[in-house]
């Protein structure tokens, strides 16, 4: 999952590589019911449409999300809101719905709700993150203890198969992807030119806390001035842009999380072993 874009063509290029592409549903009604219309156009595969609820009057929301049940769109990702509000409509008409929490009582809620998949999202991720600000390392196997049978995707600190292993390993079922997908080619023409520059030059210091409800990571602006000569500028950004140092294509991105990591988790297996076993001659 992943890549969330106000276009479609990243979206369509990460359901094309074998993923579950995302359109962003902040768009006024018609031009959101274009980008559904351009997807279809440039793949064949399910995709995904995100709704932050707390975006836009309780009126707005229910409008798109007719425009949704009218293009039989399948799948639906909601955050920063209510799961009430939306989850029995969409699942009335057929639609999977994912939704996004940042804690074990909103997870307990989304589940309430009657949601098909929760999306974990810590402290360290792009993101809606909630304000108690809880690692992925904690956040993941306390939802999964929790909830034990509801499918778990984590969402942020993954740009490489070691964080998939990692992620999978607390107990995820998959991962949503967004500033690995961002620094893309193909993200190249979504996003303004200063995104990717601040993405490829972050370190492990460079992003915050931006203030307000959904509180997502930004770039510090301190860092955006070292690197732009502004701090006019920041872009939404998780911790894992410090992993990232090159533009790649999203089949690239693709293949660096599943082309060599059931080894990597054998490796891992390894390890452990080794470990135990010292542990059973001391």
């Amino acid at each position: 999952m992943g890549g969330i874009t106000p276009q479609p063509e990243l979206g369509a290029a990460v359901s094309n590589a074998g993923g579950l592409g995302c359109i962003e549903g902040i768009a006024p009604l018609e031009t959101m019911r274009e980008q559904i219309r351009t997807f279809r156009n440039l793949s064949d595969k399910p995709f995904s449409i995100n709704f932050p609820l707390a975006m836009g009057a309780p009126e707005q929301v229910q409008e798109r999300a007719k425009i949704v049940i009218e293009e039989k769109v399948p799948v639906v990702i909601t955050s920063a809101g209510s799961p009430k509000i939306l989850t029995g409509m969409l699942k009335e008409h057929g639609i999977i719905v994912a939704h996004v929490v940042a804690g074990i009582s909103h997870a307990k809620k989304a589940a309430e709700a009657g949601v098909d998949a929760l999306i974990a999202e810590p402290t360290e991720s792009g993101g809606y993150r909630g304000a108690n600000e809880i690692s992925m390392m904690v956040l993941i196997p306390a939802v999964r203890r929790a909830l034990p049978d509801l499918p778990l995707i984590a969402a942020g600190t993954v740009a490489d198969r070691a964080g998939m292993v990692a992620v999978m390993a607390l107990g995820a079922d998959g991962v949503q992807l967004g500033t690995r997908l961002v620094a893309t080619r193909e993200a190249k023409n979504a996003y303004p030119e200063h995104v990717n520059k601040l993405i490829l030059a972050a370190d492990d210091t460079s992003t915050m806390s931006a203030e307000g409800r959904i509180r997502p990571r930004i770039s510090k602006p301190e860092f955006a001035e070292a690197v732009l000569g502004t701090n006019s500028k920041r872009t939404q950004m998780g911790q894992v842009a410090a992993l990232i140092d090159e533009i790649v294509t999203v089949d690239q991105v693709f293949a660096e999380l599943f082309r060599g990591g059931e080894q990597l988790a054998d490796d891992v297996a390894a390890r452990m072993k080794q470990l135990s076993q010292v542990g059973q001659t001391t």
